[in-house]
């Protein structure tokens, strides 16, 4: 009995302790490891404590504890200590950004004005009996949810939606075309979410760029790539599902019922819907009216973080009758495994770059003769093809911040644009869709077993991401180096 209580009270398994081990004696055992030059020891203790903390998120598939014990194993080297490393990567802009995002989201979710856009994109009379108009309005719906919610929260919102229209149509769990548009909305979704800089893995890349080489990629050409990127997306995806997969769309050509219509935004939604234009506007002018002009030089003083935070004091203190009140709105919604990923992982980077460490002379060494002499296009290739594969079967947060400086000092050392290859990289590693642990929403298409059955999940996610990869070649590469 007594035997049986004590068990039931963890939930580790032999599996599980194994590889707290190893990831642990990653963090503590390099530091015995010679270090050869162009690394110094305190470099060969950095890369433990990255490899562990890589190993804990990777492997043992734990955002948390790995990135604890990262900190403070950093902070217990020569690089620093540990306060001064928690206060360092909790006190990251980056990572204060993201949490009142998590914040302000919760705000437009409570109101259900991601659910209303969504629901008035995709039963407007221009696409009933127009199979792939409306595929093209799905798409698009998902595109205005990830700008203001995660991908994971869009999916959710978006799929019950391509569900009840399957439905309304006369189609049902396992039909081709609810199976490859729920995966291929996704992809576009993917795409799209990077869209705004302050989300979370291109908050991580644009933020790990800014730290190496002290400068900040222009936000304008970037939203401009992102926009033609998600563009030309939908266009391949459309194009794949129409003359490659061919999905019986009979009863979509045909409906039987209207789809149900949709009443009137409330004054308080309206309000709330306003009110996020205006901040969006906000965050986006300091990038696209010149310094000099008064509210440009205000905003870009405030910064994204503080005016994320200001929208969030403004609305307390508007203490409105309706929506989500002060203690829920900190405590729904928050997803603080991608808070502790991104305070650890930029802190790491920025240790790992640091002059003292020869981590970044040691991976020019190293990597330098596979790429030199080679085209920027066969790097980039090479680059692209790797995070692709990482990201599914990884993180996606933890594969950027992993592969973010290792192109950056290659990238530089062949003279190529280092600017491209983080972008093209990001849009390779934000794409994993093949397996469950690639990703929240590949997890969840991969769940859904009634509505993709079989191995369409498998299947889908692996040729969305080759179209993802084609529109990496086709478009983010030639328009970064034009751009940048």
């Amino acid at each position: 009995m007594n035997e049986t209580a004590k068990t039931s009270l963890s939930c580790l398994t032999p599996v599980k302790i194994l590889h707290i081990i190893i990831s642990i004696a990653i963090m503590a055992g390099f530091k015995f490891i010679p270090a050869a030059e162009p690394l110094t020891p305190l470099g060969v203790e950095v890369l433990g404590v990255f490899l562990g903390m890589l190993y804990g998120w990777l492997v043992a598939g734990d955002p948390f504890w790995p990135s604890i014990l990262g900190l403070i194993g950093l902070g217990l080297t020569e690089y620093s200590t540990v306060p001064k490393v928690f206060t360092a990567g909790f006190g990251n802009s980056t990572v204060l950004l993201l949490f009142f995002f998590f914040i302000f989201t919760n705000i437009m979710n409570a109101a259900g004005i991601t659910d209303y856009i969504a629901r008035w994109m995709v039963t407007r009379k221009f696409v009933q009996g127009k199979p792939y108009r409306l595929t093209l309005m799905i798409f698009l719906a998902m595109c205005v949810l990830v700008v203001m919610v995660s991908a994971a929260a869009a999916v959710m919102v978006i799929f019950p939606i391509i569900k009840q229209i399957s439905k309304a149509y006369g189609l049902g769990p396992g039909d081709s075309w609810p199976s490859v548009t729920l995966v291929g909305t996704v992809l576009v979704g993917c795409t799209a979410y990077m869209l705004l800089p302050f989300k979370s893995v291109p908050a991580v890349v644009l933020s790990s760029y800014a730290e190496l080489s002290g400068t900040e990629i222009p936000l304008a050409p970037y939203i401009a790539i992102v926009i033609a990127m998600t563009a030309v997306t939908i266009v391949l995806c459309l194009l794949y599902m129409k003359f490659i997969v061919k999905p019986d769309v009979s009863k979509i050509e045909t409906p039987t019922m209207e789809m149900e219509e949709l009443g009137t935004l409330s004054a308080y939604q309206k309000l709330i819907f306003g009110f996020f234009l205006a901040v969006i506007l906000c965050l986006l002018l300091p990038s696209f009216v010149p310094k000099s002009f008064f509210l440009s030089k205000l905003l870009g003083d405030i910064g994204s973080t503080g005016i994320l935070a200001l929208a969030i004091a403004v609305y307390l203190m508007l203490q409105l009758k309706e929506g989500i009140k002060g203690n829920d709105l900190f405590t729904r919604g928050i997803n603080w495994s991608i808070i502790f990923i991104v305070a650890s992982a930029l802190t790491i980077a920025s240790a790992f770059t640091a002059e003292e460490t020869g981590i970044s002379s040691w991976l020019v060494q190293l990597i330098t003769p596979f790429t030199q002499g080679k085209p920027a296009i066969v790097f980039t290739f090479i680059i692209c093809v790797l995070a692709c594969v990482i990201s599914n079967f990884a993180n996606n947060i933890a594969s950027s911040a992993m592969l973010t400086p290792i192109i950056y000092t290659v990238g530089l050392a062949c003279g190529a644009n280092t600017m491209a290859l983080v972008i093209c990289m990001m849009f390779g590693v934000n794409i994993g869709l093949a397996t469950p642990p690639a990703s929240a929403p590949a997890a969840i298409i991969h769940g859904d077993k009634d509505w993709i059955p079989g191995n369409d999940a498998v299947k889908y996610g692996i040729i969305f991401s080759i179209i993802n990869l084609i529109c990496i070649f086709i478009v983010a590469f030639p328009l970064g180096n034009l751009l940048f």
